[in-house]
């Protein structure tokens, strides 16, 4: 097989794979960084009242802990192979 028909193939997959990529950038997906070998994107589900509803309940006992627990467990990540 020659080069271009490498190419070729690789843009065709890359195509093909972006297309889900603008599917989930749709549904609020922020593309975070776009490698040779696959898309990543992120997503963050945390809400304002949901967080001060943490904090509210957990400030006295976590010092905030529970607060980045759940900041961390609200951060969503996908990655899109090509």
């Amino acid at each position: 097989m020659d080069t271009n028909t490498i190419e070729q193939e690789k843009k065709q997959a890359r195509d093909e794979a972006y297309k889900d990529v603008k599917m989930y950038i749709a549904n609020d997906w922020n593309l975070k960084e776009e490698t040779p070998g696959y898309f990543l994107l992120t997503r963050n589900n945390g809400s304002t009242s949901g967080h001060l509803l943490v904090a509210f309940f957990t400030l006295w006992w976590t010092f905030g802990v529970g607060n980045l627990i759940y900041y961390f467990a609200k951060n969503e990540k996908k990655k899109i192979l090509k």
